[in-house]
């Protein structure tokens, strides 16, 4: 799998949509990549991430997760089945630093979601 490792892993993040970690990417390529190690997937995900071809999402105290929509958004993450969620929300934000430039910013927001809240 060298070659094209990392179109392989992003088709199987553009594949899965469901925010996958490297964990459940790794378990997916695997049966058909037996080769294939999970520091790959970790290194892999990493380069992508970086160049800009997809988004990692910083989950505290859980696995980071990564998603191929790069438009400007948001996600919510279930506290009880862990996954996460697109959400778009209008942010207004108040920065009351005069001297300082703001980048970016990174919002998750966390709630149960509507299949376990059944």
């Amino acid at each position: 799998m060298r070659r094209g490792q990392q179109e392989t892993i992003l088709a199987a993040v553009c594949t899965l949509r469901t925010h996958p970690t490297a964990d459940e990417i790794y378990e997916k390529l695997r049966k058909d990549h037996p080769k294939l190690s999970l520091g790959t997937v970790y290194r892999n995900l990493g380069a992508l991430a970086q160049k800009g071809d997809i988004l990692r999402i910083s989950v505290p105290e859980s696995a980071d997760r990564f998603d191929f929509r790069l438009d400007k958004h948001e996600h919510m993450i279930c506290e009880r089945c862990g996954r996460a969620y697109d959400v778009d929300v209008d942010v207004k934000i108040d920065f009351r630093e005069p001297d300082a430039e703001l980048k970016g910013y990174d919002l998750v927001l966390r709630g149960i979601c509507a299949k376990c809240k059944m």
